[in-house]
């Protein structure tokens, strides 16, 4: 059998882009998570899918609010992406985060590079993660940048190669 440590590193091969995942918690206030479990499902209708561990709070959110929003961070976003990456009763002060409200109060962050809002069509349980599949209602771009991305463990720019 593969162990988990092998298999993280034999994944850690394949470059992602970096997403952080916003809903509401309980309170009807942002909540955000770092994910690079993210993919686009189908363009009719428009799908995409968030992966998403049992043991984080964003889990129990989304699962309430039945909505979530896939946020595409760019390079000079980083502080963010390990900010979000952290579980929330480890985050330190010093990072600026703002937020604005997208269709149906999904919150969004300022400045990511795409936003896409989603409602929750779907999920499936598998091991110790749900997958959600929401379909996107709202989409809102910004001026172009470079993608923030993840690669082996660390961020990685490429054109730093």
């Amino acid at each position: 059998m593969v162990s988990k440590d092998e298999f993280r590193a034999a994944v850690g091969h394949f470059a992602t882009g970096v997403t952080v995942i916003t809903t509401v918690d309980d309170n009807g206030q942002p909540h955000s998570m770092t994910a690079n479990s993210f993919t686009s499902v189908c363009l009719e209708p428009p799908v995409v899918l968030v992966c998403v561990a049992h043991g984080t709070n964003t889990f129990g959110f989304l699962e309430k609010s039945g909505r979530f929003g896939v946020n595409i961070l760019r390079q000079e976003q980083e502080e963010l992406g390990a900010y979000f990456a952290k579980r929330p009763e480890d985050r330190e002060d010093g990072v600026e985060v703002s937020y604005s409200s997208g269709k149906d109060g999904v919150p969004y962050l300022d400045n990511s590079m795409v936003f896409l809002g989603c409602h929750v069509i779907g999920t499936h349980v598998y091991g110790d993660h749900t997958i959600f599949l929401g379909e996107v209602e709202e989409i809102q771009q910004y001026e172009a940048g470079q993608p923030l991305m993840f690669y082996r463990s660390r961020w990685y720019n490429p054109s730093s190669d």
